[in-house]
């Protein structure tokens, strides 16, 4: 099998590695990016403010409705209690009542004045996320034009790449060409494919089983690499 033809396939999918990296380092594209993402920051921030809004409006309508009902109760038993100096059973137990509906009264008033707190600084927090977030947006739209002639210029040499990778396609085996690029989707970093080194280990530097250098010397094209997943080739002599 041809291995030398998927290695040079392999060397222009490095090219376009490092062409995308090139890319990826320019300084307008670094503005271009960051800025994007802290605009997706802000409106994400925002967006969570506005759900935790909503959840603190719908909890102060609950504690003034509470609270009016509280006041209704307190306002009926006080009056229920006006006259009662002399049944001092019954006026101990709207004492009591109305006690506890003090208490309750005083604690809703807490709780209300937390919402109003939480609220006021949920508005002053938000304003500054949406102004961040037009500030971001400008800023990589001021970018983006130099970006895409960044991207045109590198698209020039992608498509030059991709048509010599057709050619080779055209030569490949399409059993190893198809192994290769599924090792491509495991494999994050190049080279893909390595060579044996010193006739037992990987390019990773781990040494491989006697079984997995048995496959090589028995015609096996690769073998995959248990701890990086890099496939490993035994050079011809």
């Amino acid at each position: 099998m041809d291995i030398q033809t998927i290695l040079d396939y392999q060397s222009l999918d490095f090219e376009k590695v490092k062409i995308n990296r090139q890319l990826a380092k320019s300084d307008e594209y670094v503005r271009y990016t960051r800025a994007n993402e802290a605009t997706k920051k802000s409106v994400d921030n925002v967006a969570k403010m506005s759900t935790r809004a909503a959840q603190l409006f719908a909890k102060a309508e609950e504690i003034a409705a509470q609270f009016e009902a509280a006041s209704k109760e307190y306002d009926e038993i006080a009056g229920a209690a006006e006259g009662l100096e002399q049944d001092l059973k019954r006026a101990e137990f709207y004492d009591k009542s109305l006690e506890s509906l003090s208490g309750k009264l005083e604690q809703l008033e807490k709780e209300a004045s937390a919402v109003a707190t939480e609220l006021s600084a949920l508005s002053k927090d938000g304003e500054a996320e949406i102004a961040s977030a037009n500030k971001n947006a400008a800023l990589a739209k001021s970018c983006k034009g130099k970006v895409d002639e960044l991207k045109a210029q590198f698209a020039t040499k992608l498509d030059e790449i991709s048509a010599k990778q057709r050619e080779l396609e055209e030569k490949a085996d399409p059993q190893l060409l198809s192994i290769y690029r599924n090792a491509r989707k495991q494999v994050k970093s190049f080279p893909v494919i390595v060579a044996l080194r010193d006739e037992k280990l990987c390019g990773c530097g781990i040494e491989l089983s006697g079984a997995e250098l048995g496959k090589l010397k028995d015609g096996e094209p690769f073998v995959t690499c248990p701890t990086c997943g890099r496939l490993v080739y035994k050079p011809q002599q």
